[in-house]
């Protein structure tokens, strides 16, 4: 089988590239307590590139596993808490552009583990090639 190296070259650069526009949550961190009924503070980052991309929009979701199997993300997001723009800037002290939304998880949520969950949607490079990211971390919902 022929593979010209150009093509595994391209291929490559095109994958550091989508990984370099991915979107993270900073906050909560991972195993954090959340109070049902309360506000508090999703921050969700990007790292600085110099590769073109065009934000469209983020949904933060909720999902309840209270025995520790949660639903894959490209089948469940759970309760939405936002759903909406995203537009990161550089923030004081901070390393990379990041934005925080102001959420609230409904008081009658289950209590124990969840899965916070990140899908963050993004058109990357000169040709606005359509990404889809999903991202999770494990929270407990008090």
């Amino acid at each position: 089988m022929y593979f010209p190296i150009k093509a595994l070259v391209a291929t490559a650069l095109m994958a550091a590239s989508v990984c370099a526009q991915g979107a993270f949550i900073n906050l909560p961190t991972p195993g954090s307590s959340i109070t049902a009924g309360t506000n508090f503070t999703v921050q969700i980052g990007r790292p600085d590139t110099i590769t073109g991309s065009q934000e469209i929009s983020i949904v933060i979701g909720i999902q309840s596993c209270p025995t520790g199997n949660c639903l894959p993300l490209n089948w469940d997001l759970g309760t939405v808490l936002y759903a909406g723009p995203f537009n990161p800037q550089f923030g004081s002290g901070a390393y990379d552009p990041y934005e925080d939304f102001s959420v609230q998880i409904p008081a009658s949520f289950v209590t124990g583990q969840a899965q916070l969950g990140l899908a963050h949607f993004s058109l990357i490079g000169e040709l606005f090639w359509p990404n889809l990211q999903l991202v999770n971390e494990t929270v407990y919902v008090i």
